[in-house]
């Protein structure tokens, strides 16, 4: 860990370097980037602290997304209060779905949060009156500081905000890894039934991170909605969920930064491979299949495979 403290001074300097060139494409670029380190984080906290497969997570991004939008435009909501009452409706949500499927383990919790998924996308798709269906919300309002003339739906004063909000989760995260409860998802994952002999509540604990987790998730669709300004119900379909299982499993599940490294080549990738239309998914899928075959920890585990200099 120390390695990566030392690292963190330069690490943000080449962040906030494209600041100084100014290209918006490139800005635009990494505002995603971080909004979808965020994502990639959130569902990090159940696949990789806990260990539990989860495909009903897009459904708490787009439930944040939703929320946030409407909020603001329809309950007229103050804006900077949306995306934390986003992140409370998610939690909640989380919540009930936790204290109902997580009583259940193995492909069955995978197959009931599939199910949940499936009915959040089918009920965005079909309340017109409240979510306007497959047409989505257009024209949301962005953050802004009048006063001072900033305007968060341009990259150039969204990614400073992105990437500060992306610190402080890192640190969350970070905290809560070294912290008696993330001992607890890494005794929940290795061996539940030696963690429940020691005296860790098994499901208060799996609940707990998978509020949090959707909570996070909920959140980080706030901030999505409100700087690109639309949304569809296509936030909740496999989809999403593929896409931010391809960023904790390639960057490496159950570490801080393989998340941000997985979401950092797929945003990158995404837009590299735009011409190749449909193809791209594929190129996707083999690299996935690679990575699980030939790096099974993910590209966080090329850091720890680095030669170690002899002591003299």
């Amino acid at each position: 860990m120390k390695d990566w403290r030392s690292a963190s001074l330069p690490v943000l300097l080449v962040c906030l370097a494209p600041l100084a060139w100014g290209n918006e494409y490139v800005l635009h670029m990494l505002c995603l980037w971080v909004l979808y380190s965020l994502l990639a984080l959130s569902l990090n906290i159940v696949v990789g602290f806990l260990g539990e497969l989860t495909f009903g997570h897009a459904a708490f991004f787009g439930v944040g997304a939703y929320t946030s939008a409407l909020l603001v435009m329809q309950g007229h909501w103050p804006l900077w209060f949306a995306p934390l009452a986003a992140a409370a409706v998610a939690g909640a949500l989380g919540w009930l779905i936790g204290h109902v499927s997580l009583r259940i383990v193995g492909p069955q919790f995978a197959i009931l949060t599939l199910g949940f998924g499936a009915i959040s996308l089918t009920i965005t798709n079909y309340w017109v009156d409240l979510t306007r269906g497959p047409m989505g919300l257009s024209q949301i309002p962005s953050f802004a500081f009048a006063g001072l003339g900033w305007d968060f739906s341009r990259a150039e004063h969204m990614y400073p905000l992105a990437l500060l909000l992306l610190g402080l989760v890192l640190y969350g995260c970070h905290a809560l890894q070294h912290s008696r409860s993330g001992r607890a998802f890494v005794a929940l994952r290795e061996n539940p039934a030696l963690a429940a002999s020691i005296g860790i509540d098994v499901f208060r604990t799996k609940r707990m991170a998978f509020v949090a987790a959707t909570a996070l998730a909920g959140f980080s669709g706030a901030l999505y909605a409100h700087y690109l300004r639309v949304i569809t119900p296509e936030l909740m379909s496999l989809s999403y969920m593929s896409a931010m299982l391809i960023m904790v499993v390639i960057g490496g599940k159950g570490s801080l930064i393989g998340p941000v490294l997985g979401a950092l080549l797929y945003t990158f990738m995404l837009e590299a491979l735009r011409s190749t239309g449909s193809w791209r998914m594929v190129v996707f899928a083999a690299l996935l299949i690679a990575c699980v075959v030939f790096l099974p920890g993910g590209l966080v585990s090329l850091w720890h495979r680095r030669p170690v200099k002899e002591q003299p």
